[in-house]
This record gives C-alpha cells, sequence and structure tokens, in this order.
C-alpha cells in the first residue's frame, strides 16, 4: 500500500521561551526533523509498492523529471508539482549605464520560491500530531545558523531583509551555553556534516578558529565550496561548563536538532534565529 494513502505523523517539539522573561511558564513549538531522504530512497518505495525490483530505472525516470524541471525554472518557466508551485526570484539593483549591457551576475542573487500545494496542505491538515516536551537543559542549546548580517539585526526577518546563510562568508550559531572551548585533546569545536549529498568528508572546525565565541553567540566561516541549497547538520563539542570557564569532566557533543540550508534563511523561531520568506498561496489554487 502507497505510503501516500496512510495518515502522516508529524512530531513537534515544545522548547521553552527563553526570550518572553516575564513569562515562566510559555513555550514555542518546531518540528522534529527526521533524516533527509534522497531521491533513491523515494524511488526505492515506488519500485517496492508497485512490485517493480528495479530501483534504478524509478530513480532515473524521477532525476530525469527534476532535472527538467530545473532546466524549465531557469528558463523563467514557473512548475507545479504534488509538492507544489515553484518559481524563479532573482534580486539586485543596476545602474542606469549598466542596462545596456549583460548583467552582471555578482550583483544579482537567483532563487527558487515555493508555495504549498492543496495536496501538500491537506497532508499537514490531516498528518496525526504528537508533542514532545523539551524543557530547558543545562548543556549546550543550539537553535539556529543564521547569516551574521542577521545575527547583527534579529529583526531583519521580520522586514523581509533577511539574508541567507552563504558559502564563504560568516555564519552564527545562536543558542544558550555554547562556548566552546577545553584542553587540546577534547577535540573542542564544532563539526558540519553534508545530510543531502552522500561521501562527503564532514568539515571540523577547531575553537580557535571560531569568532565570537561566547555562550549565545558562536561564528565560523561556511566553507567557500559549499554548493547553493546544500544541507548541513552541525555538531558542537565543548568542555566548558555554562557561562563559565570551569571545565567538564568530559567533553559534551551537542547535534542541532534542525539541518540549516545554503542560500535559505533560517526559519523564525523564539529561540533566535532568523525567518524565512516565500509565498503564502498557490497561484495556481
Amino acid at each position: 500500500m502507497a505510503k501516500t494513502s496512510q495518515r502522516a505523523k508529524l512530531v513537534l517539539k515544545a522548547r521553552e521561551n527563553l526570550l518572553t522573561k516575564d513569562v515562566k511558564n510559555d513555550y514555542y513549538l518546531t518540528v522534529k526533523s527526521q533524516r533527509t531522504l534522497t531521491l533513491a530512497d523515494l524511488a526505492k518505495e515506488v519500485a517496492t509498492t508497485h512490485g517493480h525490483q528495479n530501483q534504478s530505472e524509478a530513480e532515473m525516470l524521477a532525476r530525469e523529471i527534476l532535472e527538467l524541471g530545473a532546466w524549465y525554472l531557469s528558463n523563467g518557466f514557473g512548475i507545479t508539482t504534488p509538492l507544489g508551485y515553484y518559481h524563479t526570484t532573482v534580486s539586485g539593483t543596476l545602474l542606469d549605464s549598466e542596462l545596456n549591457a549583460a548583467p552582471d551576475r555578482t550583483k544579482l542573487k537567483f532563487g527558487v520560491s515555493y508555495a504549498m500545494s492543496d495536496l501538500m496542505r491537506k497532508f499537514l491538515d490531516e498528518a496525526e500530531l504528537d508533542l514532545e516536551i523539551d524543557k530547558a537543559k543545562t548543556g549546550p542549546q543550539l537553535f539556529a545558523v543564521v547569516s551574521a548580517q542577521d545575527a547583527q539585526h534579529p529583526n531583519a526577518a521580520t522586514r523581509g531583509e533577511s539574508v541567507p546563510v552563504a558559502a564563504g562568508e560568516a555564519c552564527i550559531i545562536k543558542g544558550r551555553n555554547l562556548k566552546v572551548g577545553g584542553p587540546a585533546e577534547a577535540n573542542a569545536g564544532i563539526t558540519l556534516t553534508r545530510q543531502d549529498k552522500s561521501g562527503i568528508t564532514p568539515i571540523f572546525i577547531p575553537a580557535a578558529r571560531l569568532f565570537p565565541n561566547t555562550p549565545t553567540q558562536v561564528g565560523f566561516v561556511m566553507p567557500a565550496g559549499a554548493e547553493e541549497g546544500s544541507v548541513w547538520q552541525v555538531k558542537l563539542c565543548t568542555q566548558l561548563a555554562g557561562n563559565s570557564s570551569t571545565l567538564l569532566k568530559e567533553p559534551r557533543t551537542v547535534t542541532m536538532d534542525d539541518n540549516f540550508v545554503v542560500g535559505q534563511p533560517a526559519e523564525e523561531n523564539p529561540g533566535g534565529s532568523g525567518g524565512s520568506g516565500g509565498l503564502d498561496e498557490n497561484p495556481l489554487g
């Protein structure tokens, strides 16, 4: 039986709202992230559902369809699928004197905007909801990875001016009890692991290369080779106790619950991340 005929199950995490200091018992909700699925994973399920053993054929056809869709998006077409509606966007400004020549790509930022389809909205509306309560912890808590610009201007997201995480640019992990440190043998630092492509060696950034390095913000430079749209997991290791310089007996390693995407603003939540843009409605109905 196809998965799509079954009721979905969405797990939500309730986390203490640390920004409303005058209210002691309120929580904000986030979606508990599951592992990132590849096209091969989906093709395997489709092939199994239809009684076929040829997973590679299903994956090949799906990949060709998606690659063709990407090509049409690059030509200015809109694409509507069971997931939703996609269309190409561009931002940037040019001077009057530049209008008679080919646009300078370094001044432009291209993207793809997404709006949920009726089917996607239906699946979400009908999904069974589970709730996990995530009480405040004494150890490191990683809320979000944002661009350095968004970290300096936390209200940019609400104004629609959020700057995405970008390759080769400074990024900030926002959270609590984050300060990274410890003896050399502790291997204190952060590790970035690609989630949407296998065979990529994780990237370790030691404490000495993290700036700022405070209990609420840890900064690093996103590797220059990180592809636009790539999905990353961040893991932090420290032997420092909370806000102090006291060393624990053993280092602690914590993985952020949600992955982050290069070229995409962080989702807004009271834990301290930025916001995301996009369309609210499907223009195709």
